[in-house]
């Protein structure tokens, strides 16, 4: 619910993350999904370790992709979890 009532915040987060060569709208919808919930968790303050976050979401692409996807999606939320929550790392 948090990723959709906030997806106008998500999206350019995930954008910046993102290479330049790959805009938002060329990724998978469930990547896109996958990777919009991350960030939705991950902004939120007393969730938990981001390292956590980030391995969950890592097994949940890894169920649906066997590609390239899952390192992508590891990429933009490690990422994303430098940026929202430095002091973890």
């Amino acid at each position: 619910r948090e990723a959709v009532r906030r997806q106008d915040a998500i999206d350019p987060m995930l954008i910046d993350a993102l290479p330049d060569d790959w805009p938002l709208a060329r990724i998978d919808p469930v990547l896109r999904a996958l990777m919009r919930a991350g960030a939705a968790e991950l902004s939120m303050t007393d969730g938990p370790p981001a390292k956590v976050v980030i391995n969950e979401y890592l097994d949940i692409a890894r169920g649906f992709f066997t590609g390239p996807e899952p390192g992508l999606a590891n990429a933009v939320l490690d990422r994303l979890a430098r940026s929202l929550r430095a002091a973890e790392f």
